[in-house]
């Protein structure tokens, strides 16, 4: 059945019945999600086919979840940890945020966005310890936003569950930044903020502020799409429908592959021999019983003065492999709804019992996590400016209450080698056409960098090879090694021209000296041009080329029995 930690607490009735209703069908997605949701199912299949037929079916199955699958498989823009810039003086809170292991959360937390359209994060800080970052599903919070800026909430109530006063609700109102409020009621309305927090911390004792004395609030909304709404929880309801049906009917799949997957017998004037009388302990009653099974013979004898017996069977009610295939059309359907496009769905395996088990394309995966890209960019960024601002208040620190100066690179789903190639090559291309200088390509592989900081990254890449080089050369020098001639790189069509004049050269129809020129002029050191073309000026000095003979001098006589030209 549910989940008690997903069904309480109840909302309470001062909410409205929109936030009620979108609570509730909140926490039915998030049951989805975390595999909570059998009692959803059994509800689902009592409506659809009744009692009786229920008790036939069986156990339910829970083995499909599209639902849940795709918005796994979609949650891929922190599988890798995301590269992170910012001011020098904010590096250190960019290592805390690391090593507590936030981005390895927000694994967790993208999915839950996807599927519940919404999520939060709490961020606290104490003056002794570390940064916290707490996930707060959207069925835990009521929010309040201003009319100009609809999907900021500007106040925030959040059910906590206290280990003293049970169910208590913590609310953070920055409505009125003159006078913030921040206490804790129970679910009777009772003010125990000073039981739960220590203290009174409303007013000017308002814990969480900026640098210039703004209040704000504690908490990081992250939005699948920008919908210009506070909450979107009802976008692909039909994929959370759908992902409860396919269950029924995976259910039915079970049912008939056990119990009815093959052709019904039947008999007229017949009764089976070896029947056992069983009595169940305590009752008079009794009914008469015989096992059967494909294993066993069943013996029969005809029914005296019934007049001829009769045996045949029926065919098979359902095709197991017909059922299943339905099953996969349909949540082909389902992955369409979500915006997956079919060509863009494979199987995961090619055996059709495997049939309801799709995977997403990488390449679809990717194209989505762009459009996921610019709204968990600026909620990672909030996030980390609200973490800088409670630590310089609680902790002294001098980190940039900017959210801009916190540049996000997320790497998302890993390149294959193929694919590293393939955009190595292309920005190679580009970069040797003119369409890109050294400081553009770099970026085109880190574009979180801004101008001036892949100006510094080159600077200190020639610096340290310049520093690698005279290092190499000092080592060879004090072994007494004479350091090699510097390996030049020439582009691979000049090669194959160059390649072609020296065949030319070595049949005597091209200068050698023209040779050398060229190849110096396509950057080959002379010393390098001067062993290139040495072997073919010593066989040109040692025989003439091969090929017609050479003419007659001018002041010759023709010799005889030849006509004069």
């Amino acid at each position: 059945m549910a989940s008690p930690t997903i069904s309480l607490p109840p909302p309470v009735l001062d909410d409205s019945v929109g936030e009620i209703r979108r609570i509730e069908h909140t926490r039915l997605r998030r049951r989805l999600l975390y595999g909570e949701f059998e009692g959803d199912l059994v509800e689902r299949l009592m409506l659809n086919i009744g009692h009786v037929r229920r008790a036939a079916w069986g156990q339910v199955d829970m083995t499909a979840n599209p639902f849940l699958s795709m918005w796994q498989q979609a949650a891929a823009l922190y599988d890798t940890e995301p590269k992170m810039l910012a001011p020098p003086a904010s590096v250190p809170l960019l290592d805390e945020v690391a090593e507590l292991g936030f981005w390895a959360q927000q694994q967790r937390v993208q999915r839950d966005a996807l599927g519940l359209r919404e999520m939060l994060v709490r961020v606290d800080a104490e003056e002794d310890g570390p940064l916290s970052f707490r996930p707060v599903f959207p069925d835990m919070v009521t929010c309040e936003s201003r009319p100009r800026q609809p999907s900021v909430p500007v106040r925030v109530r959040e059910w906590v569950e206290d280990p003293n006063l049970g169910w208590v609700r913590h609310d953070v109102d920055v409505r009125v930044p003159a006078a913030p409020r921040y206490v804790v009621t129970t679910t009777k309305g009772d003010d125990v903020t000073g039981d739960v927090l220590g203290g009174q911390f409303s007013g000017g004792a308002y814990p969480f502020r900026e640098d210039d004395g703004t209040p704000i609030l504690p908490y990081g909304m992250y939005h699948s799409a920008a919908t210009g709404c506070l909450f979107d929880p009802y976008t692909f309801r039909e994929v959370v429908e759908g992902s409860l049906n396919i269950c029924v009917l995976l259910t039915f799949y079970g049912h008939l592959v056990r119990n009815a997957a093959w052709a019904q017998r039947y008999a007229v004037n017949l009764e089976p021999l070896g029947l056992d009388v069983i009595a169940p302990e305590g009752e008079r009653s009794s009914r008469r019983d015989v096992v059967t099974d494909p294993a066993t013979l069943l013996l029969l004898r005809a029914v005296a003065g019934e007049g001829q017996p009769l045996i045949g069977q029926w065919s098979s009610p359902g095709d197991p492999e017909a059922v299943l295939r339905s099953i996969n059309m349909y949540e082909r359907r389902i992955q369409l709804i979500a915006g997956f496009a079919p060509p863009d769905v494979t199987r995961q395996e090619a055996d059709i019992r495997s049939g309801y088990s799709l995977a997403v394309d990488r390449e679809a995966l990717r194209a989505r996590q762009r459009t996921f890209e610019p709204q968990f960019r600026r909620a990672d960024q909030n996030v980390l400016r609200i973490a800088a601002c409670l630590s310089n208040r609680a902790r002294g620190t001098g980190y940039s209450e900017n959210a801009t100066d916190y540049r996000v690179d997320y790497q998302g789903l890993p390149e294959s080698p193929a694919e590293v190639r393939l955009r190595l090559d292309e920005v190679a291309a580009k970069k040797a056409a003119g369409m890109l200088g050294p400081v553009s390509a770099l970026r085109e592989f880190e574009p979180a960098l801004t101008y001036d900081e892949a100006v510094l990254r080159l600077a200190s890449a020639s610096a340290e090879k310049a520093d690698v080089d005279e290092a190499v050369g000092g080592l060879l020098a004090a072994k007494g090694i004479k350091s090699p001639p510097p390996i030049v790189e020439i582009d691979v069509g000049k090669m194959v021209a160059l390649a072609g004049l020296l065949e030319k050269a070595q049949a005597g129809l091209v200068p050698v000296e023209s040779v050398k020129e060229l190849a110096v002029a396509m950057g080959l050191p002379p010393e390098r041009a001067d062993a290139l073309v040495a072997p073919i000026v010593v066989r040109a000095g040692a025989a003439p080329p091969k090929g017609d003979p050479p003419e007659p001098e001018d002041d010759e006589p023709p010799a005889e029995g030849q006509e004069a030209a």
